[in-house]
């Protein structure tokens, strides 16, 4: 499962995150908005809601399950969960409670958070309280997951069950965040890029033989292209670095372009299951608690926010356009001088 995280940050200092959602098996996503004081029913606890928080969720058989793959909360902490296979390292219920500590399902950890934490700090507390199980919920099978969160301050820490019943939490230095392997590798992978430049490479002489320039954007030769979690990482993060800097209104514009370097068109990575491909591209702008997408079908970006609750205490959900919409163009009124 590919999945690309990133922020974004404007001049001015605002806080942007998005990220990509791959899977290989389809789903019935939803926006959804859960209110404050409303009780989530996830796989083997009940969670009171301490904040409003939204995002892309789920719907089964029509019901909104109670779960964010990625959302944001009314304190502007936003997270998402992503694909972390062969590294997680996750316990049984008993050994769970043996340790006094609560469970959840490989998924749900990123849905707890934004309903219980206000900041990536106390995400990185909080996180003591509970643990990963591999046990199959009423909902879910445990996959394997780890998070990445960011806050309106715009820090951004990483959370990765690799320790059986407890979590290697990592400050997220870049802001970018992908799959397997650790976090950690990938920090010191990206010494590999070094060298990669948004300036070009000039002509030069080898012995009596000029070659000239290949010319516009040879200063990034050698950045991976591919769609492993390695190569993702190191292209997300050189481009968001390498990106012009934007105000608050081109954030989310520049975001879903970074995103979409790491979109993957229908039928070029296939697994034993089926054809994995970008499902929807989704953006947040942690300010304001508006929440952005457009999916594989359609590309046009759609939008909602916690604020269109508007204090009602029942979940809120929101239906996902497929069908693309193409704007007709007209011609000027103007007529050209030839």
């Amino acid at each position: 499962m590919s999945c690309t995280g990133i922020k974004v940050t404007s001049k001015s200092g605002q806080t942007f995150w998005g990220r990509t959602q791959e899977f290989d098996l389809e789903f019935d996503y939803i926006g959804v908005v859960f209110p404050k004081g409303f009780t989530l029913e996830q796989s083997f606890i009940k969670t009171k809601t301490r904040y409003c928080f939204g995002g892309i969720g789920i719907a089964d058989e029509g019901e909104a399950l109670h779960f964010v793959a990625d959302g944001v909360n009314e304190k502007g902490l936003s997270g998402g969960t992503f694909y972390f296979g062969n590294y997680n390292r996750y316990l049984s219920l008993a050994e769970i409670d043996a340790l006094g500590k609560k469970p959840l399902s490989g998924v749900e950890f990123v849905t707890w958070a934004l309903a219980t934490c206000s900041s990536v700090d106390e995400v990185r507390k909080r996180a003591e309280e509970v643990a990963i199980t591999y046990e199959a919920g009423p909902f879910w099978a445990s996959f394997p997951q780890h998070c990445v969160f960011q806050d309106s301050s715009g820090r951004s820490i990483v959370v990765e069950p690799s320790i059986p019943g407890d979590f290697e939490i990592y400050d997220n230095p870049v802001g970018v965040f992908t799959n397997s392997p650790k976090f950690d590798w990938h920090l010191a992978n990206l010494q590999n890029y070094v060298g990669l430049t948004d300036t070009i490479k000039p002509g030069r002489n080898f012995g009596e033989a000029a070659v000239v320039s290949s010319g516009k954007g040879n200063g990034l030769f050698g950045l991976p292209g591919d769609f492993t979690a390695q190569s993702r990482f190191v292209r997300a993060a050189v481009l968001t670095e390498l990106a012009q800097p934007v105000e608050n209104h081109e954030a989310i514009s520049l975001l879903f372009h970074l995103l979409d370097t790491s979109d993957i068109p229908k039928g070029v990575v296939k697994t034993e299951i089926g054809v994995q491909y970008t499902q929807y591209t989704s953006g947040y702008d942690l300010t304001e608690k508006r929440i952005y997408l457009h999916t594989y079908d359609n590309r046009q970006i759609q939008s909602f926010s916690l604020d269109d609750l508007r204090g009602r205490q029942e979940v809120l959900v929101f239906e996902i356009d497929q069908q693309q919409k193409i704007a007709i163009m007209r011609p000027r009124k103007e007529k050209l001088s030839v």
